[in-house]
């Protein structure tokens, strides 16, 4: 008797454990980049779910809805939020008639992975197509990332920026790839005696997330004045490829605590003129890749599943034990 009721506890552990962790999405229509799909006929207020594959850090997430008939809206979603709706945490675009929806690679929250795209069928008196039923096609594509910063290509030409006492310069780049030692270099004249009146040791900042990076942010830094790049490793844990923004900062000493101009970086000698390289050397061999940052997902800690299903287990087993 007791090998049985064994055999049912672990099938009923399985059981609760899986559908903890699981949701099952049998309705998600599988979208192919760059493909567009077939028609859709969606009834009023109704859903119609795809879901998307998209790997490139580097690149935008752009989704096209061709409307053809009635009023269809586009809601994409991230992480634990399979089913996005209008009460969602959702990315929208919900325009008359088609809809072109662009994610920018550059959003905190993008990251690659499953993107799940819902398109409502809106009806009503509030719309020119009343109670018409939508039909539309979709379609994923990737497109090249744009941003307000100017990009610093790696191993490419050094861009060139002026800065006053104090002041911040903004640049950014992107690392498709975890498995490359990369480099950022700034460059200026910071010897006294080759330039004892513009001379200066600008601050640089190399930023994961932060889109403006300050001194006090958390940031890669040069924190030396002898020390003109900052070097991230492959290994370093805190490197992933991905968005990386880059500032410099006009750091100086003020003329009422600067007594020798030629050691103390004087703010009289701004503003000044620098210029922003990368350099990148891909590890051939022994790299592991690592993915891109990403969204916690599954709707829940995995600690809280765990203790969960050991407490399960637990009660299961002295019901058996004491039977």
């Amino acid at each position: 008797m007791f090998l049985p009721r064994l055999k049912l506890a672990i099938c009923l552990v399985v059981v609760l454990h899986v559908g903890a962790t699981f949701t099952a999405s049998p309705d998600h229509v599988v979208l192919t980049l760059e493909e567009e799909s077939e028609v859709y006929d969606v009834p009023c207020l109704e859903w119609q779910y795809f879901k998307v594959e998209f790997t490139e850090a580097c690149k935008d997430l752009e989704i096209l809805v061709s409307h053809q008939r009635g009023e269809p809206n586009l809601y994409v979603s991230r992480g634990a939020t399979k089913y996005p709706t209008e009460n969602s945490l959702a990315w929208s675009s919900y325009n008359w008639g088609s809809d072109r929806l662009a994610i920018s690679s550059w959003d905190p929250e993008f990251t690659v992975g499953t993107f799940y795209i819902g398109v409502h069928a809106y009806c009503g008196d509030d719309v020119d197509t009343g109670n018409t039923p939508a039909r539309f096609t979709v379609k994923a594509s990737s497109v090249e990332s744009s941003h307000f910063h100017d990009q610093i290509m790696p191993n490419g030409e050094a861009l060139t920026g002026q800065i006053e006492k104090n002041g911040y310069g903004y640049f950014r780049f992107c690392i498709p790839d975890s498995c490359v030692n990369i480099e950022v270099n700034l460059g200026n004249c910071n010897d006294p005696t080759s330039c004892p009146n513009s001379y200066a040791w600008p601050e640089l900042l190399v930023s994961r997330s932060i889109v403006v990076p300050t001194v006090n942010d958390h940031a890669w830094k040069l924190a030396d004045s002898t020390r003109r790049s900052v070097k991230i490793d492959h290994d370093d844990p805190e490197f992933y490829p991905g968005h990386y923004f880059v500032g410099v900062y006009g750091w100086c000493t003020a003329p009422d605590q600067c007594n020798d101009p030629s050691t103390c970086g004087p703010c009289d000698n701004y503003p000044i003129t620098y210029d922003v390289s990368l350099t990148l050397k891909v590890i051939a061999s022994g790299c592991k890749p690592k993915e891109p940052l990403g969204l916690c997902e599954g709707g829940g800690s995995a600690a809280v599943k765990v203790s969960v299903l050991v407490v399960v287990l637990t009660t299961l087993l002295t019901v058996i034990f004491m039977s």
